[in-house]
């Protein structure tokens, strides 16, 4: 893009961290990493997000610092990107920067927001929450979600015969 007269737009770069992601996998996170510090304009908070996850999920507890470092600087300091960090240091068995990141989320009220699914039944779309038993039918549906439970480690004990 370089040597051509191209000026990159938001699709560009929407491109450019689809890339990043798939070298992010690849474990080639010093590479996403350089990619992301040439464009332009300076990482945003999903920019910094997804490489805080590629971070975690192969383990770079260095890459995944100098990138908190920048979501810091960003002003990226959502719940999201703190449990991110908080999780790669776990992962890593860094449990007092574990405590030092969840007590900077205590001191600044930062909350996790606890993820939700939805399914869609006979055309009504129901949302569920962890614990959540506000549903009508939530009795009915831990009983169901805890008998396929008990089948789910039948079958898997019979298929580790």
């Amino acid at each position: 893009m370089e040597r051509i007269p191209l000026k990159p737009d938001d699709i560009t770069f929407i491109a450019v961290l689809n890339g990043c992601s798939h070298a992010g996998r690849a474990g080639r996170l010093d590479d996403a990493w350089k990619v992301i510090n040439a464009m332009p304009m300076p990482p945003n908070d999903i920019i910094c997000r997804s490489m805080l996850s590629a971070c975690l999920k192969r383990g770079d507890i260095a890459m995944g610092r100098k990138v908190a470092e920048a979501s810091v600087q960003g002003g990226f300091c959502d719940s999201s990107s703190f449990v991110l960090l908080s999780n790669m240091y776990a992962g890593g068995g860094l449990w007092g920067d574990v405590r030092r990141v969840r007590r900077i989320m205590r001191q600044r009220e930062v909350r996790k927001i606890p993820g939700c699914s939805w399914i869609e039944v006979d055309g009504f779309v129901h949302e569920f929450v962890v614990g959540d038993i506000s549903h009508p039918l939530s009795t009915e549906i831990y009983s169901l979600l805890e008998s396929a439970s008990i089948q789910f480690e039948y079958h898997t004990f019979l298929c580790e015969d």
